[in-house]
């Protein structure tokens, strides 16, 4: 029949089997090691005042010295990683790592002095007991057979040895809850405070919106992009077959077209995937996006697949800032796929004006669809209104008698 051991008993002696109970038995002796300094220059201190031998002003001005030394030691950068790594290594604490732009405010420094006094105090307490343990330990198991001051001898000392087996197994177990609270204490001393957890988790979420942004920015020009490219060299496809015999010359351009459609998307193509597979180092990196300074060639491709384009530019009084020439160009560009797509090669009329404090866009076209063309589905004006809405503009869509009318409007400064 198996012995039954008492939960108490149990309690008292897991430690002495653990290992994690050496580390922390390591950790708090380091403590006191710590604090040897500091007890030997008080120690100077105190024996030069009584001796006589240090008027008090200069007790003073060395005591203000030794203080400052020793604060300055506790709270100077790289003590606080060292702190961090021995509470992970020897007491077994999970400490979170503290925004490293928040580990040299002094909030972070003046906890870390505070869990440096923890330490030394504890370390002190247990290399205190450690010292008379250890040879009270050795006098209680030798003192029934050996003769020594202090101690009985003989049956009268029959019951020490069983109290000094006891004595380390007790040590032991108060090592093991010192280190315990120790464990507990290190991740609020040393650790991040829930202030400093907070404000790290929420510049998380931002930077995780922001690359998320980012990402759905790219796709949209991504569809773009290569959707106006696919819808050139569809309708320039579709047209030099009909022409093959009457007009090769017409076919050559078309050939020609259809080339430079496809290296531009596959340029895109490449560019956006490289983006998206090195991560958020690479898209902050991005290379320019065509803007309104590239219109007119946008507007010349466009009339490459036959059709009839009539643009009009209207410069404003202020430049157009980056983000908002980027976004106009991308709606420009969906728009005239869109009546590619839906409409055929019907004439197209776009207008770009820049006025003091917006970009205004306007972009028209008969409804009726050419034969082959898609009548409906796809992402152009959805997508169109999300790069509106990133720049708090307005966009109309609908129809204006027999035209489809595109008008946008896109403030300069973002804010609508």
């Amino acid at each position: 029949m198996p012995i039954r051991v008492p939960a108490a008993a149990r309690w008292l002696l897991a430690p002495a089997t653990a290992e994690l109970t050496y580390r922390r038995f390591v950790h708090l002796l380091l403590g006191a090691v710590v604090l040897l300094p500091y007890l030997a220059l008080g120690f100077l201190f105190a024996t030069s005042v009584l001796d006589g031998g240090l008027d008090p002003v200069a007790f003073v001005l060395l005591l203000v010295l030794g203080a400052g030394i020793g604060f300055g030691v506790a709270v100077a950068p790289g003590v606080r990683t060292l702190e961090v790594a021995a509470a992970r290594a020897l007491l077994g604490a999970t400490v979170a790592d503290v925004d490293p732009d928040r580990a040299d405010t002094w909030p972070v420094r003046l906890r870390g002095l505070l869990w440096l006094l923890v330490v030394v105090v504890a370390g002190g307490v247990t290399a205190l007991l450690t010292l008379t343990v250890v040879p009270l330990t050795i006098g209680l198991l030798l003192a029934p057979w050996v003769r020594m001051a202090g101690f009985p001898t003989g049956w009268a000392a029959a019951w020490m040895p069983v109290v000094g087996l006891a004595l380390p197994v007790v040590l032991l177990r108060a090592v093991a809850s010192a280190g315990a609270g120790l464990a507990r204490l290190a991740p609020r001393l040393i650790g991040p405070s829930p202030a400093e957890l907070l404000a790290v988790e929420l510049e998380r979420a931002r930077s995780a919106e922001r690359t998320l942004a980012e990402r759905n920015r790219l796709a949209r020009e991504l569809h773009d992009s290569v959707g106006h490219a696919l819808t050139v060299t569809t309708l320039q496809a579709g047209a030099a077959a009909r022409v093959l015999d009457s007009d090769p010359a017409f076919v050559t351009r078309a050939l020609d077209a259809i080339a430079e459609a496809g290296r531009t998307a596959l340029d895109e193509l490449d560019h956006v995937l490289g983006l998206l597979r090195d991560g958020e180092g690479a898209i902050a990196r991005r290379v320019a996006q065509p803007d309104l300074g590239d219109l007119d060639a946008l507007l010349a491709s466009t009339r490459a697949t036959g059709v009839d384009v009539a643009a009009q530019v209207v410069s404003g009084p202020v430049a157009v800032p980056p983000a908002v020439s980027r976004e106009a160009y991308r709606i420009v560009q969906e728009g005239l796929t869109n009546a590619l797509r839906h409409a055929g090669p019907v004439p197209v009329t776009v207008r770009v004006a820049t006025t003091a404090d917006a970009v205004e866009l306007l972009l028209t076209n008969p409804v009726d669809p050419a034969p082959g063309t898609r009548t409906g589905g796809g992402r152009g004006l959805a997508g169109m209104r999300e790069r509106v809405g990133v720049l708090r503009g307005e966009l109309t869509a609908g129809l204006d008698g027999p035209l489809w009318r595109v008008a946008v409007r896109l403030p300069l400064d973002g804010r609508g």
